[in-house]
């Protein structure tokens, strides 16, 4: 059966190192990648050798970046509970063979907040090890909740520069049908390196699919909607949401 996303253009815009696997699931889908990283990552070196990793009770990983940075710096003690805010992220810390105590249906910083208040202890302390552009609300949440919260930067999020002609080009000359983003600073940064006074305009006839709720709702304070906003929150629920979208549109074209 042809995938109503076969021949369809998509933007991928992950980081480099980290677009291969969603580009071959485009190509696994029929679409074709084109891979436009508009987000780098570099560590913030030492963040971790300022504290005692092994006084905390709990270590919150909230990305597989999170991860990969944290182990390139510290190991993780052995009697601290880890916890996860998705299946990337439960699937960064297996690599490194960490079990997972808590793992929310629900892949967001509120999912999370909500499984350890269930699961957790006040004044349990709880280590963040994330990136500078991380939303505050988890650890403010989790400090109302009583447990002890350690916020620790350990990445920053930086714009790929070198992006900015590819990007413009691509998306000036209609060389892509389909924009993904996964992230809000995706968003943010498509933003600035695109440099159009009207996005509406620049972006017409392109479909937009977005990860989750989160990055559409950053997507929607630049005056643009997503097409598709999948309900799983991965990059596997937003490709089936995008053939979905796809094959609903031909079904309406035929009528």
């Amino acid at each position: 059966m042809i995938s109503p996303l076969s021949g369809k253009r998509v933007l991928v815009t992950r980081a480099r190192g980290q677009a291969a696997t969603f580009s071959r699931l485009v190509e696994k889908h029929g679409g074709v990648s084109v891979e436009i990283p508009l987000i780098a990552f570099k560590p913030r070196l030492h963040a971790l050798q300022t504290l005692n990793v092994s006084g905390y009770e709990w270590v919150v990983f909230t990305s597989s970046n999170g991860v990969r940075f944290f182990f390139q710096e510290a190991t993780l003690p052995a009697k601290s509970k880890v916890a996860a805010v998705g299946s990337k992220t439960a699937k960064e810390l297996k690599k490194h063979h960490v079990a997972i105590d808590l793992l929310p249906e629900d892949y967001t910083a509120e999912g999370l907040i909500s499984a350890l208040s269930r699961e957790g202890k006040p004044e349990e302390t709880i280590l963040l090890p994330r990136g500078n552009l991380s939303r505050k609300v988890l650890p403010q949440q989790l400090e109302k909740l009583g447990f002890n919260v350690t916020d620790l930067t350990i990445y920053e999020t930086v714009v790929p520069e070198e992006s900015q002609a590819p990007l413009v080009e691509a998306i000036s000359k209609r060389e892509v049908d389909v924009i993904t983003f996964t992230s809000s600073s995706t968003v943010h940064h498509f933003v600035e390196l695109l440099q159009t006074k009207d996005l509406q305009e620049s972006l017409k006839g392109i479909t937009i699919g977005v990860i989750g709720p989160i990055t559409d709702k950053t997507l929607r304070s630049y005056g643009l909607k997503a097409d598709v906003v999948p309900d799983e929150y991965t990059i596997e629920g937003l490709l089936q949401s995008l053939e979905h979208y796809f094959e609903n549109r031909e079904d309406t074209n035929e009528r």
